[in-house]
Formats: C-alpha cells, sequence, structure tokens
C-alpha cells in the first residue's frame, strides 16, 4: 500500500512539473512572439509613458494656482505667527553678525587664514567673554598665530653687481632716443 501512495506522489510530482514547463513553454512562445510581431515597441512604450505622464500632471497645481495658494496661506497667518517669524529672522541676522564679528577679532588678533574657523569654533564655545577666551586660548596655543615673515638678507652668489648711475644712459636707450625722439619728449 504504502509503494501505491509512493508511486501517486511520485505522479502527481512529475504532472505538477509537466505543467509548469508547460507553462513557462507558453510565456516563452508568447514571449518570442511578441518579438516577432512588427508592432514598434518602442511607440507603445512612448504612449503609455505619455499617458501616466498627463495623469501625473492632472495632479499638479499651475505655477498660478500655487501662488494663489501662498498668497491664502500668508493672509490666514495671525499676527504672533507673523511675529513669530520676524523674530526669528532678526535672531538668524544677528547670530550672522555675532558670528562675523568673532571671525573679524580673531583675524586682528594675528591668526592664519587657514585657522579662522577653527579658532572661532573652539573660543565660542568656552563659558566667558569672547574676546578674553580668545586671548587665552591664543596664549595656550601660539601655533595658531601668523608667523611673521623675516626679509633675509640678499645671498651672495660671488658675482659682481655693477649699478647704473641714474644720471646716465645705458646703451639701449640711447640707441632708442635715436632712433625715435619723439617717443622720449
Amino acid at each position: 500500500m504504502e509503494q501505491k501512495d509512493v508511486q501517486n506522489v511520485e505522479k502527481e510530482k512529475t504532472t505538477e512539473n509537466a505543467d509548469t514547463q508547460t507553462a513557462e513553454e507558453k510565456e516563452v512562445k508568447t514571449f518570442k512572439e511578441l518579438l516577432e510581431s512588427n508592432k514598434s515597441y518602442q511607440d507603445e512604450f512612448n504612449t503609455i509613458i505619455q499617458d501616466r505622464l498627463k495623469k501625473a500632471k492632472k495632479d499638479i497645481p499651475s505655477e498660478e494656482d500655487l501662488k494663489a495658494f501662498n498668497d491664502w496661506r500668508e493672509s490666514q497667518k495671525t499676527e504672533t505667527e507673523k511675529q513669530a517669524e520676524q523674530a526669528k529672522k532678526y535672531a538668524d541676522k544677528e547670530n550672522e553678525n555675532i558670528a562675523l564679528k568673532q571671525e573679524n577679532k580673531v583675524l586682528r588678533s594675528g591668526v592664519s587664514d587657514e585657522d579662522v574657523d577653527y579658532v572661532v569654533f573652539k573660543v565660542s564655545k568656552m563659558e566667558g567673554d569672547f574676546e578674553d577666551n580668545l586671548e587665552e586660548f591664543l596664549k595656550e596655543n601660539p601655533k595658531y598665530l601668523q608667523k611673521e615673515e623675516v626679509t633675509e638678507t640678499p645671498k651672495t652668489t660671488g658675482v659682481a653687481v655693477t649699478k647704473i648711475k641714474d644720471n646716465e644712459e645705458s646703451g639701449v636707450m640711447a640707441i632708442l632716443k635715436a632712433k625715435h625722439p619723439d617717443a622720449f619728449k
């Protein structure tokens, strides 16, 4: 009896496999048939895309509608909301002003251009007055200060340099003046 059950199960599996194979073959055949047909798939694809774009554009309001909506929304704001917006703008400008003043103080203290942002960041995180903190920070970290360029004395190369007297003309100038007297009046 068990053998019959096993045989039945095997038959069911083979018929299921055959069914799935025939379904796959049908799909493959239909795809091949589609490829062999004379229809232009690119045109079909383009029309589908155009239709979808039209549907999507229907839901998007025009620029005039958006402007009207924004005007309406602005008119609906209460006085407190308008004041809150103005206060926020003022606070942003004030913070920007403070940051610029701090950067200016750091630059005037002699910090090199490459290190200004870092020094401003570090000093602004310190508790207390910015100027006092800056002075203290630069005492502890003098490496951020610009090094004054030392003017070197010219190195001698061993070649004698003769200086032309100011009142005497060089030979080249004399020739130029002789050929073009109008240019040197």
